[in-house]
């Protein structure tokens, strides 16, 4: 099966990134040849290490992007694509050619929906919350939609461990530092600000993402720790191996998204807290929530936050380390029941076949 995948992005890296970069390895795994289109950079590297073929593009013109498509001379079975330039571009190079689309939804962006989705084959979200919003907004086409969550790799971050930086209690802030996720850092800062008069303890906080604003709130972080015990290492944008190792070096983590899913993976306890949402510590109260909204993927921010939750959470965790490893061995048996890349791409993967199989009747 020749498929074709066009993502467009903003930032570098990022978690839609890494849901593009574990797709295209998987369906290679399988047998198929993978083509993705999209902009130069870190992403387009990554993929050509592995072998998968890319096609670079600025996506400025759809009538452009077909074309680098086609100058490649190759044909496919299947176009799958993302909200924005790629999706305008993969609707129409499907529709051009008369192949099965699917369309992956990420969070609550429904991207003129109703005007094409009769021309989809499939609608696939990452969160019951997400499908839920798209069909409050689009109200034809439920047939259609299918759940794929993010996942982890299972053959990477299925580690547990504990630190080995015992000399203080190590929390981990796994992030994108850019304007998209200001509502996350806006609540580390929150940690921060309780934090930074404990005495009972010492702290390090690892910075593990980067982006345009690291340089602002890094000054800032580090000012609120100036005259404490406490430290701030910033390891910045970290993959594979080396982002494994991160989590394991931290006792608490702070994160969105796929990376409470990996963090979790590593048996570490996680303070949820999406782009759009506040989950909190992810316990027996909550851990459902998270798996509905794609840990903090849907909500309404600090419309949804109350005032003192995060230092409930924090509290506790700081001050008690069976209740540390107990929680991480709850988020350890989420991830692996529920979010096994491998599980979930296999599912994606027999997709494609019934909806190639539907095409070809169909003709």
């Amino acid at each position: 099966m020749k498929l074709l995948y066009l993502v467009h992005f903003n930032s570098p890296v990022g978690g839609l990134h890494e849901n593009v970069y574990a797709s295209a390895l998987f369906m290679q795994s399988k047998g198929c040849e993978v083509t993705v289109v999209l902009k130069e950079g870190i992403l387009q590297q990554r993929l050509e290490n592995r072998n998968i073929r890319t096609v670079t593009t600025d996506f400025s013109h759809i009538n452009s992007t077909i074309k680098e498509i086609e100058a490649e001379d190759e044909t496919y079975d299947l176009v799958h694509f993302h909200p924005g330039p790629s999706r305008k571009a993969g609707y129409f190079y499907g529709r051009k050619y008369d192949i099965p689309m699917v369309m992956t939804f990420h969070g609550m962006w429904y991207d003129s929906l109703p005007t094409y989705i009769d021309d989809l084959s499939m609608v696939v979200t990452v969160s019951e919350g997400v499908k839920n919003f798209l069909q409050a907004h689009v109200d034809k086409g439920r047939e259609k939609y299918a759940l794929i969550p993010n996942g982890y790799d299972s053959g990477l971050f299925d580690e547990k461990r504990a630190s080995k930086l015992q000399d203080a209690i190590n929390i981990g802030l796994v992030s994108r530092l850019d304007q998209d996720k200001m509502f996350i850092l806006e609540i580390f800062q929150k940690a921060l600000e309780h934090l930074r008069g404990s005495t009972s303890h010492k702290l390090r906080f690892h910075i593990i993402g980067d982006g345009k604003l690291t340089d602002d709130f890094l000054e800032n972080w580090r000012t609120l720790l100036k005259n404490t015990d406490h430290e701030l290492e910033f390891k910045g944008w970290l993959e594979d191996t080396e982002l494994k190792e991160a989590y394991l070096e931290c006792d608490i983590i702070i994160a969105p998204g796929r990376s409470v899913i990996e963090a979790m993976a590593c048996g570490k306890p996680v303070i949820a807290v999406g782009s759009k949402k506040y989950i909190g510590l992810i316990d027996h109260e909550n851990w459902q929530e998270g798996v509905y909204s794609n840990f903090g993927g849907y909500g309404h921010k600090f419309e949804d936050y109350r005032e003192g939750m995060l230092e409930a959470a924090l509290n506790p965790l700081i001050n008690d380390d069976s209740l540390r490893k107990t929680l991480g061995e709850f988020g350890h048996q989420i991830a692996v029941n529920y979010f096994d890349a491998n599980q979930h791409n296999d599912r994606l993967y027999n997709y494609y076949r019934i909806l190639s199989l539907a095409y070809d009747l169909k003709k």
